[in-house]
């Protein structure tokens, strides 16, 4: 696109995005004297593109060719690898041959962009379908999967007749001992044998609050605090056996902290081998966007991996629909981060809930809001039908 052409077209999608939101001033808090420029263009690609080189050509060059910087390729999904690994199952439907991870690395890096190695953590199978791969985790370590305040362990469930519309799947514990020392070799071994610039850090949370309870991680808060947490869920813990409010409020933190501090010890297990192995290799992580509910319901206290260099930097995955949800995360994030780490905070933008022209709007927030990056997720929602990003990448503005 010609480069007066796309300023023009940039213009007046921010003209209108402008008077759009200015209908809106009662929601929102924020100055129009100043727009950001972008640093940061990100893109998430999905391992539906990442099986074999046509796709990654396709995805890689779309991302090189609207001016994004960024891209996260998915190659770690359903505890499954899209990279060659002695560790991790591989993904049925990769050429044992061929190495996804590695090709996208060389086409990215050829065309200029950051490659970063998307992985999911914690979440561990989510078809409706056990793993067919026998030697898959799901089947090998059963007693490593999530238990919720019932005890009901994950690798119990039916797959088939999941237990609720929003269950997302089934979790490793991070509760459990054996749990983040295995992840750590998972990363480990790509740190190690591949030239990315990132590593990205996806579900690297609980899957809600009443989750947490797998036995062996309970047995190890026990030994800390003579305690087992099932007994602060069945109501035992309380006023009404002779305990003292605080007494209750105290162990209650404690129980929440325990949990929290295990995600943030794999992150810390990670940062750590980055150093280690001498590469410039970035760490992040896909993060919930409100910072209260990210800490309180999924127990995923980012706040500090920012502000104690854990990680190099954030993407909230702010895909509410409507606007004021979206913009009230934004406020929260400005309320509770220093400067300092707002910098380091690149705001995540969905496109696969909403039309485009509500995409731009949330992308021109952002940068109203003075983030100086975004992150589409993601190219594979609109893929056969790419057109569907002009509003979008108009809102983003011309690289500089």
């Amino acid at each position: 696109m010609d480069v007066k052409l796309h300023t023009d077209n940039f213009l007046k999608h921010q003209n209108r995005a402008l008077k759009f939101i200015a209908l809106f001033l009662f929601i929102f808090e924020i100055s129009f004297a100043q727009i950001s420029n972008l640093e940061t263009r990100g893109m998430w690609i999905l391992r539906d593109s990442m099986v074999e080189t046509a796709t990654i050509d396709s995805a890689i060059i779309y991302a090189y060719r609207s001016g994004f910087d960024k891209v996260f390729l998915q190659v770690r999904g359903r505890g499954e690898a899209f990279y060659q690994s002695e560790i991790v199952t591989n993904h049925s439907s990769v050429n044992e041959d061929f190495d996804p991870l590695e090709y996208a690395t060389r086409i990215g890096h050829a065309l200029g962009l950051e490659v970063h190695a998307w992985m999911n953590v914690y979440i561990l199978w989510s078809s409706r379908r056990v793993p067919e791969d026998p030697k898959h985790i799901y089947h090998t370590h059963k007693e490593w999967t999530e238990a919720n305040h019932f005890s009901k362990m994950d690798w119990r469930i039916d797959l088939s007749s999941p237990p609720a519309p929003n269950w997302e799947g089934v979790y490793l514990a991070p509760t459990h001992p054996d749990v983040n020392p295995y992840l750590r070799t998972v990363f480990n071994e790509v740190i190690q044998n591949y030239d990315i610039d990132g590593i990205h850090l996806d579900y690297v949370r609980y899957q809600d609050d009443f989750y947490g309870y797998n036995p062996d991680g309970r047995n190890e808060f026990e030994k800390i605090y003579n305690i087992d947490p099932m007994s602060i869920v069945r109501g035992i813990i309380s006023t009404r056996f002779g305990w003292e409010q605080t007494e209750v409020d105290s162990i209650t933190t404690a129980w929440n902290s325990f949990r929290q501090d295990k995600v943030t010890e794999l992150v810390q297990y990670i940062r750590s081998d980055i150093e280690v192995s001498g590469k410039p290799i970035q760490l992040s992580a896909a993060v919930k966007p409100n910072l209260i509910t990210a800490s309180s319901r999924w127990l995923q206290n980012w706040k500090p991996w920012l502000e104690n260099g854990l990680v190099d930097f954030v993407i909230p995955m702010n895909y509410y629909k409507d606007l004021k949800p979206y913009n009230e995360a934004i406020q929260i994030m400005k309320q509770l981060l220093r400067l300092e780490s707002l910098d380091n905070v690149i705001m995540g933008i969905a496109t696969y809930n909403q039309d485009a022209q509500a995409s731009a709007d949330k992308v021109i927030i952002a940068r109203l809001n003075g983030f100086k990056g975004i992150c589409v997720f993601s190219y594979d929602a609109h893929k056969n039908n790419l057109d569907w990003f002009k509003p979008v990448l108009n809102a983003i503005g011309p690289a500089f």
